[in-house]
């Protein structure tokens, strides 16, 4: 029948029921206008349409299958079967879906209603995509499905295979995806469905196929699996067990299975970076606290099956804070990272690094079975730390304290190894800076006291429960008082009085030292208020303190309050304040000098480099370490560095005072080589404010013995 007859016939569409159905959206049609059937299928050839009315015309009446765009199943046609009458001599188009297709796309209606709620309930992608296949299966008997991922490496990685065994499994896993790497590897190098309808003889298959072969397994199509942004995140397969390529029923599931599957792989992926995000420290890039945690954890159960050892080694910096407070937590940042990047590079197979919080980092090291090769470890990360740093125009050098404690000797639990490392990491810092420490358990008890006075110092900075001693600076000359040094003591509730060597060293370590600086700070500044206005005060300033970018307006507003002139505080540092490498430093010490505030050089002569020292700032004062003074009349080099001490200070104009003058032939030596002020026991020990008060007011200077 020519085709412009064809066009000139009329059709009506029925559905299964019988009710004429608007194809376009699958409800009733109430009009009366009728459409022709070639605008409800309008991608079919005319050629199509010739053969099937050729088929009418021999007495046929079964015209024609082909999907139309409505169904069931969102997105999927349903097939229509058209077959044609001929009534009062008009040739009609009659359609209804077919039943058995109708089934199918309920069926995978059904499917995608199962695997949406199974991810949206959070079931692994593993089980998710077993249970695709498996209900894929039962939808088309004789097919095998098949999952498999693609990692970041361009590894296939195998997901779900139910029907497959696992030698086949593992044989894939891991395999790189290539132009020629049987179907799926082929489909995800390509990004393109790859349809091998004979394994056997397909050179893609050439590798694998005596591994699907004697599987019965005769063909494969394999379709990648795409993001929303378009990567390729696996593959979903079809084996046949016999050499065909995939029909239109196949091709229908297919297409469902591969944006399920994306879905299912891209929520599995935003889960794992919010668990990335978790376990990850966002600056360092290392594991954080809880991510050490799960590490640790399991590598402790490794090394408990192999029946070997383990060690966890706890790093805490040295007076990290300083280095945030002088160049801004910027430049601490970038020291933590480089630090950390270090330390990670330094390290070997079966050592890994977690940086726990602030700058407090955790080692472990599995395979630990002596203290030799944990003490290795130990200088090796050490020595990686203290390498000089380059950050920001700034040369620094940082430096740390290491506690190591292992496994099972210290601990058989991830909690009581970072227990006890934390405690060889205190009694290492106790010693100084740069040292490491094996945990053993006889420190245990004398840390726990610290630990305890450390929570009790804490306790009484806070609530103001120190005091302030203050020990006169005289006039070697006239024996005039001049000032007072400020000195921090504090009586214990239980313990009683706490010498300064035990609980100051504490506060260094514990980070509190910049707070009982500022407490001493202000008390002083208070009592000093009440003296006569020729009295000054001096007191120590911790490096801690001289970091904190607000310590000039400290000290304004101590004086302010207390009503102090200036002139009369004077400040003292010792060489531990890193002037040289910190311009910040050196402009609030200025700074303070243009207020008024006198800043003398504490301890000098026991440094380094003290004569260097000198030539960072022009302090007001050089006040000589009492070692020296101790051995006057016993050691002439004693002698001899005093001489050349007081000697530099007349030619600075720096005013020079000996510490520790305990002796009148000790003062008598001093003031015969032109030393200008003396302090020490000779003159007063360091006393109550109300004492130095009444020393002040009877210009007494030799007679009280604290």
């Amino acid at each position: 029948m020519p085709q412009t007859e064809i066009r000139d016939f009329s059709a009506a569409l029925f559905g299964a029921d019988g009710t004429r159905i608007v194809l376009a959206t699958g409800t009733a049609e109430t009009g009366s206008a009728a459409r022709t059937i070639f605008e409800w299928l309008p991608h079919l050839a005319p050629e199509r349409w010739d053969a099937a009315f050729a088929r009418l015309a021999t007495g046929e009446t079964d015209l024609l299958s082909s999907p139309a765009p409505v169904g069931e199943a969102p997105g999927h046609p349903i097939t229509l079967k058209v077959r044609g009458i001929t009534l009062d001599g008009r040739v009609l188009a009659l359609a209804e879906p077919d039943r058995d297709d109708a089934a199918a796309l309920s069926a995978l209606a059904l499917l995608q209603q199962r695997i949406l709620a199974d991810v949206a309930t959070g079931k692994r992608l593993q089980a998710v995509m077993h249970r695709l296949c498996l209900d894929v299966e039962a939808m088309r008997p004789g097919i095998v499905a098949s999952v498999l991922a693609v990692d970041p490496a361009g590894r296939l990685r195998h997901l779900a295979s139910p029907s497959l065994p696992s030698h086949f499994c593992r044989a894939i896993d891991g395999i790189s995806i290539g132009p020629m790497v049987g179907s799926c590897g082929t489909a995800a190098f390509l990004g393109e469905p790859v349809e091998v309808t004979d394994i056997a003889n397909d050179p893609r298959w050439a590798v694998a196929k005596d591994l699907a072969w004697p599987l019965g397994l005769k063909a494969c199509w394999s379709s990648p699996i795409k993001a929303g942004d378009g990567r390729v995140v696996g593959t979903f397969a079809f084996y046949y067990r016999e050499c065909r390529g995939p029909d239109e029923a196949d091709r229908r599931i297919v297409e469902a299975c591969l944006a399920l599957s994306a879905i299912a792989i891209e929520h599995e992926e935003a889960g794992n970076r919010v668990e990335e995000l978790a376990l990850r420290d966002y600056l360092t890039g290392l594991p954080n606290r809880l991510g050490f945690q799960r590490g640790a954890g399991d590598a402790l159960e490794a090394v408990r099956r192999m029946g070997t050892g383990l060690a966890l080694h706890f790093v805490d910096f040295d007076n990290f804070k300083i280095v945030n407070d002088a160049f801004g937590h910027h430049v601490g940042d970038q020291v933590l990272k480089e630090v950390a990047a270090r330390v990670a590079g330094c390290l070997r197979y079966g050592e890994n690094i977690a940086r726990l919080g602030g700058d407090e980092f955790a080692v472990i090291q599995r395979g630990a079975t002596d203290d030799a090769a944990v003490e290795e470890l130990a200088v090796r990360v050490l020595k990686a730390i203290a390498a000089p740093l380059q950050i920001g125009g700034h040369r620094l050098q940082i430096t740390a304290c290491l506690g190591a404690a292992r496994s099972p000797r210290d601990g058989d639990d991830i909690a009581e190894l970072l227990k006890n490392a934390d405690i060889a990491v205190y009694r290492a810092k106790s010693e100084g800076h740069g040292r490491y420490r094996l945990f053993s358990d006889r420190m245990a008890e004398g840390i726990r006291a610290e630990r305890l006075l450390e929570r009790d110092l804490a306790e009484a900075i806070e609530k103001q429960q120190l005091d302030v001693h203050f020990q006169p600076i005289v006039d070697l000359a006239s024996g005039r008082i001049l000032s007072f040094e400020a000195l921090v003591r504090w009586t214990h509730p239980v313990r009683g009085p706490v010498a300064p060597s035990e609980f100051v060293p504490i506060a260094e370590r514990a980070g509190l030292v910049a707070d009982l600086g500022d407490f001493v700070l202000r008390r002083a500044c208070r009592e000093a208020a009440g003296w006569p206005a020729a009295i000054g005060v001096s007191v120590n300033l911790s490096p801690s303190q001289l970091a904190r970018p607000d310590f000039v307006l400290t000290v304004v507003r101590a004086v302010h309050e207390t009503g102090l002139s200036p002139a009369r505080l004077d400040l003292e540092i010792t060489e531990t304040v890193p002037l040289s490498e910190n311009s910040a430093m050196r402009a609030m010490l200025e700074q303070l000098r243009s207020l008024g505030v006198s800043i003398s050089l504490d301890d000098f002569g026991v440094g380094y480099s003290s004569l260097s020292y000198l030539r960072s700032f022009p302090f007001d004062r050089i006040k000589i370490d009492m070692s020296f003074v101790r051995d006057i009349g016993r050691r002439a080099d004693a002698e001899a560095i005093l001489k050349a001490a007081i000697g530099l200070g007349g030619a600075l104009k720096m005013r020079t005072t000996a510490e520790g003058v305990e002796t009148e032939a000790q003062r008598d030596w001093l003031l015969g080589q032109g030393c200008d002020e003396g302090q020490g026991y000779l003159f007063s020990r360091p006393v109550p404010a109300a004492d130095a008060a009444r020393l002040v007011a009877t210009g007494a200077h030799s007679s009280l013995r604290a």
